[in-house]
């Protein structure tokens, strides 16, 4: 083939590609759900259980009595988790039941325990013969940056994980320093739970939940917050940073092994085979980029699920491959957001002052109603 026919061959791989990512976005108009949480997926439910400087969040993922197909990604260097292994397509469960993020680092993996109680005494669960079930639970931890003297450190147990399952509900979800927040540090500021979600005008929901406990800052020296312009309706309009004022004191990070992690799980409505959910939360995992400066860290153990709750199918909307790159793209930004819901909705602890308490001319006052 000449030069020119290369050429030619080239170009229309580049208008077809363009064609497809135009197609792809077809359908993108966005709004934030009724309660801008992960809620707003049909299927999902959150319940915390909030202790003393550490709690537990449990994400139960339903539908209709059965599991759903999840998966997940991991780029952090010191992560804490359970049950991921099973998520590979190459393994044989293809089902999930519920997902935990827990404080307390490793320890904190007990209370996936006591979901899978939680759940088996609702005949929830992997079938093993007998009318016995394994309640499929997947979980990441952190070790709260939040147990910050000598004395208070605490650990999430079999209990909270129970009582955390019990309280799941749909509708609004508490965040800020609830469940898996409650001991969270960010970038030397109070971190948190915060959630989100986005419904696009072909029906599909996304939506993401995230404790945010990491290493790296959500918002620049002068507290600019990295993805505040990815907002819906202008859900961040009260924070347009501290006029441009830097810190007279540089804010305390303190790097240690497992000391941080920013855990989340991001679901949509359409239904999703192991594969698919795992590119979805590869591309989710980038709304941590997009919101956390630096993320991933060898210090960070930054793990993120995706599931899919198959109110909808793939084929059902269009192409596959092109709805797979849609809720993968909006599972991003809703991540991003979800982000900084987590330091907006903290408040100051003994342990870290907030967001707002640290910049001071950063947030404007809310409203009266």
């Amino acid at each position: 083939m000449n030069t020119r026919g290369v050429r030619a061959v080239a170009v229309s791989l580049i208008s077809a590609v363009a064609i497809l990512a135009a197609a792809a976005t077809a359908g993108w108009a966005q709004v934030a759900g009724p309660n801008n949480a992960i809620t707003d997926v049909p299927g999902i439910k959150v319940g915390h259980f909030t202790g003393n400087l550490t709690g537990t969040t449990v994400v139960l993922a339903d539908n209709n009595g059965l599991g759903v197909a999840g998966s997940v990604t991991q780029r952090g260097g010191a992560p804490g988790t359970r049950e991921t292994d099973l998520l590979k397509p190459e393994n044989m469960v293809d089902r999930v039941n519920a997902f935990v993020l827990s404080g307390g680092g490793a320890y904190g993996l007990a209370a996936a325990s006591g979901v899978m109680k939680c759940l088996e005494d609702r005949g929830i669960g992997f079938g093993v013969g007998g009318g016995n079930v394994v309640p499929i639970v997947p979980t990441a931890v952190s070790l709260d940056g939040g147990n910050c003297s000598p004395g208070s450190i605490t650990r999430p147990d079999f209990n909270s994980g129970l009582q955390a399952c019990a309280a799941a509900a749909s509708g609004p979800v508490a965040q800020g320093n609830v469940g898996a927040g409650t001991g969270a540090v960010s970038g030397g500021v109070k971190g948190g739970i915060g959630t989100a979600s986005v419904v696009l005008d072909n029906g599909i929901i996304v939506g993401a939940i995230v404790a945010v406990n990491s290493l790296g800052s959500a918002f620049d020296e002068t507290g600019v917050l990295y993805a505040a312009s990815l907002e819906l309706a202008g859900e961040f309009e009260r924070y347009p940073g501290n006029g441009g004022k830097m810190l007279k004191t540089p804010l305390p990070i303190n790097a240690g092994v497992l000391q941080s992690a920013t855990n989340a799980v991001v679901a949509t409505n359409v239904e999703l085979t192991k594969a698919q959910a795992i590119k979805i939360a590869e591309m989710a995992d980038d709304g941590l980029a997009r919101a956390i400066k630096p993320i991933h860290s060898p210090y960070d153990g930054d793990t993120v699920f995706a599931v899919g709750t198959a109110r909808l199918t793939m084929q059902s909307l269009g192409d596959p491959v092109q709805i797979q790159h849609q809720i993968g793209a909006a599972a991003a930004d809703v991540l991003a957001r979800a982000v900084i819901h987590a330091i907006l909705e903290a408040d100051s602890t003994p342990c870290a002052q907030n967001f707002c308490d640290t910049y001071k001319n950063a947030c404007k006052k809310k409203k009266k109603s």
